[in-house]
């Protein structure tokens, strides 16, 4: 029979569907003819052929967090076995000094690593003064990775057999330990000539003051021969300049650098009644009254105006010091504070200065506000790249450079041989020459020895205004 048509407008699939009753589904079920039973009750979907294709892995990344964490777990389980081993058999606890180093390291505070650097270099430099150990004896100097948490300083001195090494070693650790610090590491030897103490300070493990002690041993004097012999007759330098060159005479000028610590060595220059000049550190515990001390003698006092060196060679930071960063207004105002700190100044040479000196904009700065203030400037030369001195002559102020260092060896056999390079510098040239010294002991016992020979030997002492041009 054929199938009727739809309505118009309609179809079969938007016919609703009848729910098939019973008896609808039991004559649906019946089979037509040619089919088999089995196939008229259920209509199965064809199978699909097996997939060839490999099953996909279910491959979730693990996430960076976890191995992190793991990590973290086991450094702290690793610290707090180390903690408690050490605690348990040793004699500190591996978390106090980790958090101490890393306070020091400035992890929390840079101010606060700055401020721990500055107590024990003090507390270092009170035990080194307090056992004789004075600021000319040191030879070297060295800021290491200055400005990085770890930065440390290390110096080395030469010092004198009246100091004691183990004594000097207790008292630099008490100083340290009131600070905090402790002594990180030390390390002695002795040989025949000389003794050596090296001694690392800082807190917990990291360094902060690394010092290196040296003391030479003065071989015993063998007693004379017993058979007779000959003396042979000593001449003082001056009296051998004499001799050889009766007729020319030296005219010098001795500048004392580094016044205003002692003022009991600055006494016993002015007893000499030798024309020299007192550079005097402004700011120092006994600048004014050095100051006051030589001008009431009728000796010249300068500015020994302290400037930022490569190389820091004094162990004692000054409490002022113009540097190559600061500005011009800043120049002006440690200029206006040095000059009040001294009085009676008649001029300045520089304390170090081998950075400042070389830097053309501070030498600048510092010779316009002096020729203002009516002062001229030695030059010192502490550097060959120095611009101080052709600064200087450029804007009309009175200037001279240094001639000779007479106490770079603290010794007073070799003080002396430099003041006699001084005298014969001076006869050669035909002119002033300049040499600057500083105020030591072995220095003023040198210079007691040698300035009244040579003043009666008839050479001639300036003060340093009367050199300069």
């Amino acid at each position: 029979m054929p199938s009727r048509a739809p309505r118009k407008g309609t179809s079969k699939s938007d016919k609703p569907r009848k729910k098939p009753s019973s008896a609808s589904s039991t004559k649906r079920s019946k089979a037509r003819p040619g089919q088999s039973k089995r196939d008229s009750t259920v209509r199965r979907k064809p199978r699909r052929a097996p997939s060839t294709r490999a099953p996909r892995a279910s491959s979730r990344p693990i996430s960076p967090f976890v191995f992190i964490i793991a990590g973290l777990f086991a450094f702290a389980v690793a610290i707090f076995g180390l903690d408690f081993l050490q605690t348990r058999y040793g004699s500190s606890s591996v978390t106090v000094e980790m958090f101490s180093w890393a306070q020091d390291m400035g992890l929390f505070s840079d101010k606060n690593r700055q401020k721990k650097s500055e107590a024990i270099r003090k507390a270092v430099n009170e035990a080194l003064i307090e056992s004789g150990v004075l600021r000319n004896d040191m030879i070297f100097q060295k800021d290491i990775s200055k400005g990085a948490p770890d930065e440390h300083e290390y110096r080395e001195f030469n010092v004198s057999e009246k100091v004691e090494l183990e004594a000097l070693q207790a008292l630099l650790a008490d100083k340290a330990a009131r600070e905090g610090a402790s002594v990180v590491a030390v390390k002695k030897n002795e040989t025949p000539d000389k003794r050596v103490l090296a001694i690392d300070l800082g807190y917990g493990r990291t360094k902060r003051q690394c010092l290196l002690l040296i003391q030479k041993i003065e071989k015993e004097k063998l007693p004379p021969p017993s058979s007779p012999q000959p003396t042979p007759i000593e001449l003082s330098s001056a009296a051998s300049i004499a001799q050889l060159k009766p007729t020319e005479t030296a005219t010098v000028a001795i500048i004392v650098d580094d016044c205003g610590y002692d003022l009991s060595l600055a006494r016993r220059l002015v007893d000499l009644k030798c024309p020299m000049t007192f550079s005097v550190l402004p700011k120092t515990a006994n600048a004014s009254k050095t100051a006051e001390l030589a001008n009431e003698n009728g000796y010249e006092v300068m500015i020994h105006l302290p400037l930022e060196p490569i190389i820091r060679r004094d162990p004692y930071i000054p409490e002022l010091e113009i540097k190559c960063d600061q500005d011009d207004a800043e120049i002006k105002s440690l200029l206006a504070q040095a000059i009040e700190s001294v009085p009676h100044a008649k001029g300045v040479n520089n304390h170090e200065g081998s950075k400042a000196c070389a830097d053309r904009r501070t030498m600048g700065v510092i010779m316009k506000r002096l020729r203002d203030a009516g002062l001229f400037f030695i030059d010192s030369r502490t550097t060959p790249d120095t611009v101080a001195f052709s600064t200087a002559e450029s804007i009309g102020l009175k200037v001279a450079n240094r001639d000779i260092f007479i106490d770079n060896e603290n010794d007073v056999d070799s003080i002396k041989e430099q003041i006699d390079k001084l005298v014969e510098l001076s006869i050669k040239i035909r002119q002033p020459a300049i040499g600057i010294c500083h105020l030591r002991p072995k220095t003023v016992s040198a210079l007691e020895e040698e300035l009244p020979i040579l003043m009666k030997e008839g050479h001639k002492f300036l003060l340093a205004s009367q050199v300069v041009e």
